[in-house]
């Protein structure tokens, strides 16, 4: 009879996720995958170093399609990053996917989804393809982004918001949309209603730097 680890790992094999071991292997690299149980990571996801990996996050991968997760994201429980059917997905470094819960899906043939580094998506928004959310943008909010460029930047921290990347926030939908370093669009349904705005109108007393 088998032990409740074999039958475990026999149905993630089926499927083609990784192994219970291989998820804890990744620890080698600096990877925290703090439930192995609770945690679904497609086979041939490529994976770089000090990921922090929460429970319940699962990325799907199938043998037409490519998934690559860099170094010091962390993936908050309930992410969901889905590449299959012959669609790419590619995240940078130093990402918070999360919490709230994000969907990263590129699910259909052709559609690509990058996401650069050090941005934040949060609150429940889902990324499809193909759409580009640059180093330092952040998307905020349970919004559907389809086909959008978010053009980057410095990350939130930034003192002068014109240098920080695109932000998109609100609820809704943000489809055919390309916002530019420094600017802002908070939205409340359809995202082509609303205006363009500067982050420095939420920041008025922040400093105005050179050459950064």
């Amino acid at each position: 009879m088998k032990s409740s680890s074999e039958a475990i790992d026999e149905i993630r094999l089926r499927h083609g996720f990784m192994l219970v071991g291989e998820l804890l292997e990744l620890s080698r690299t600096g990877n925290s995958v703090f439930d192995p149980y609770s945690t679904l990571i497609a086979q041939g996801v490529e994976i770089g170093r000090d990921n922090a990996i929460y429970p319940g996050v699962t990325i799907l991968r199938d043998s037409t399609s490519s998934c690559t997760l860099g170094s010091g994201n962390t993936l908050w429980p309930s992410t969901l990053i889905i590449s299959v059917d012959g669609g790419s997905v590619e995240i940078g470094d130093g990402n918070s996917i999360g919490p709230g819960g994000t969907q990263i899906k590129a699910n259909r043939p052709g559609a690509h989804i990058a996401i650069g580094s050090r941005t934040r998506l949060l609150n429940g928004p889902e990324i499809l393809g193909g759409t580009t959310v640059s180093d330092g943008c952040q998307v905020l909010g349970a919004i559907v982004v389809q086909s959008t460029r978010l053009d980057g930047g410095a990350d939130h921290s930034a003192p002068d918001p014109d240098w920080r990347g695109a932000v998109l926030k609100g609820f809704g939908i943000a489809r055919g949309l390309r916002l530019g370093r420094g600017d802002v669009l908070n939205g409340s349904g359809q995202f082509h209603q609303a205006a363009v705005e500067r982050q420095r109108a939420y920041h008025p007393d922040a400093p105005k730097l050179d050459g950064m």
